[in-house]
């Protein structure tokens, strides 16, 4: 028997972090997994579960992170996304999840017709304008890049491409009674409400996978 599969068999009984590293370190073999991807790994494990009992690092924002792991923003925004690719599953539900994390803190413009969200991880984004131009509609961040915002009809589209219908038919006559408020600040509570209610629903009807990726951002679901 090999060392590796020595080590493997061992593992069991280890808590999640450990166990989860290891597996998938030894997939193929000692030694075999380049830096970068050891990289990522451990980038994912600590937004799954943290460190020292912390809670998941994926509900904290890349500053944070960099300042608790004393590194870079912009390596940790990468080591994420390489993260997210290589060992975060579904490239679906990654995307599925993390863009119902956003949606469930979005907010509203003030004249209801625009959502406005807050996405700091690549893949997110990407797969939403990606999404957003099959459906030839586009999305605005020009004076923040993480803060996006997103006509109410297009992101409509999105999500009846991909989500429950029922769960969409609820968010869709909840927005339009939020709408409906007579000012500003009763609009953007209101929806803010109805939002966060259809991430929950959206990703229980869609599946573990998504529940997964949304529990992990938000801390509960």
């Amino acid at each position: 028997m090999s060392a590796a599969l020595a080590i493997q068999g061992n593992i069991g009984t280890m808590p999640s972090f450990e166990k989860d590293f290891l597996d998938n370190y030894l997939k193929f073999g000692l030694g075999s997994m380049p830096k970068s991807d050891i990289d990522a790994l451990v980038m994912h494990l600590l937004d799954l579960y943290g460190t020292d009992g912390s809670g998941p690092l994926a509900i904290y924002s890349n500053q944070t992170v960099s300042e608790r792991l004393k590194t870079p923003v912009s390596k940790v925004k990468k080591m994420r996304y390489d993260a997210a690719l290589k060992f975060g599953g579904r490239i679906e539900d990654q995307a599925m999840g993390r863009l119902l994390a956003a949606l469930s803190k979005a907010s509203l413009e003030p004249d209801g017709e625009k959502v406005l969200l807050i996405i700091e991880d690549s893949l997110a984004k990407n797969w939403l304008q990606g999404q957003l131009k099959i459906h030839q509609h586009i999305f605005d961040y020009s004076f923040n890049t993480e803060i996006v915002k997103v006509s109410v009809s297009g992101l409509f589209q999105v999500l009846d491409s991909v989500f429950d219908a029922q769960e969409i038919d609820k968010f869709r006559k909840g927005y339009d009674a939020a709408k409906k408020k007579k000012t500003s600040e009763e609009r953007v509570a209101a929806f803010k409400d109805v939002a966060k209610k259809f991430a929950e629903g959206a990703a229980k009807a869609a599946g573990g996978g998504v529940v997964k990726v949304l529990k992990a951002h938000l801390g509960s679901v």
